[in-house]
């Protein structure tokens, strides 16, 4: 039986008053040599306690850009409040967060997944091994949140979606997915293959946190409930939401600090910084 909730979360757009240290960095991608920007935010005590802390990536949807999440919601107050440092990568608006076998220079996959962590692992005092990190994203970061912790469970505590794309089949035509993933027709196994639906029996056994939150007015709410069906089926851990709402920035912004309780109590906590 799906159950419908209400928000329970209610937050402001408002976000003055916070005292988290924000930082914008660039990261290069190795495979390519670009550079993508991405935000950064330490909590207030970050300098003075030498401590290591956990890292909470937070995935833009499509056509956005690094800045967005910051505009959603009070990221400066929610790494003070759960002692956390939080990254906002470039997803480069429309990359889907994979390795595109036909759109040249497009390998976000291998960026988020390899080039942006040693980044911040090397730049920042971060724990260092999957229990120090947590991936969240909306919409095309949704997709990308989940099936980078399906690709590389290694690397994440957990991965949370917020009105994420479970299964890119069902959207052939849609958000510049042919680019990425080359024509329907022709490529359908690359579609699958690049979807959470098809990924996430990866996770069998993994002990991986896991959260899909979706409005009930949201036309991928389909997909995220054939997906929670087939993670029972497979006896996967997870959490499943319906929540009033639609595929917006608003329900996104209603919804995100849920998704920081749920990992606060999956990531290490800050630490003496290791030797």
């Amino acid at each position: 039986m799906i159950k419908i909730l209400a928000v329970v979360c209610s937050l402001s757009f408002f976000f003055m008053g916070y005292s988290a240290e924000q930082n914008t960095v660039s990261i290069p991608c190795s495979k390519t040599g670009k550079i993508f920007n991405a935000s950064v935010f330490l909590p207030q005590d970050y300098a003075k306690s030498g401590f290591n802390y956990s890292t909470v990536y937070l995935l833009h949807g499509y056509s956005g850009d690094y800045g967005v999440w910051a505009k959603i919601a009070p990221l400066g107050s929610f790494s003070d409040k759960y002692q956390v440092i939080i990254v906002c990568p470039d997803g480069n608006f429309s990359s889907w967060y994979v390795n595109s076998v036909c759109k040249i220079n497009s390998n976000f996959d291998s960026y988020i997944s390899h080039d942006v962590i040693e980044f911040i692992d090397k730049t920042y005092r971060t724990i260092k091994n999957e229990s120090g990190r947590a991936i969240i994203g909306t919409s095309m970061g949704g997709h990308g949140a989940t099936t980078l912790l399906a690709k590389h469970p290694d690397l994440f505590c957990g991965a949370g979606s917020i009105s994420g794309i479970m299964d890119l089949t069902e959207f052939p035509g849609q958000w510049d997915l042919d680019q990425i993933f080359g024509d329907f027709d022709h490529n359908k196994m690359f579609w699958k293959s690049n979807s959470f639906y098809m990924l996430l029996e990866n996770l069998q056994n993994k002990n991986k946190g896991l959260i899909l939150d979706v409005g009930v007015s949201d036309f991928a709410i389909k997909g995220n409930r054939l997906t929670h069906e087939k993670l029972i089926v497979l006896g996967i851990p997870h959490d499943f939401y319906e929540r009033p709402g639609n595929h917006t920035l608003q329900y996104a912004h209603d919804v995100i600090e849920c998704h920081f309780i749920y990992f606060s109590k999956r990531l290490s906590r800050p630490g003496p910084r290791q030797p």
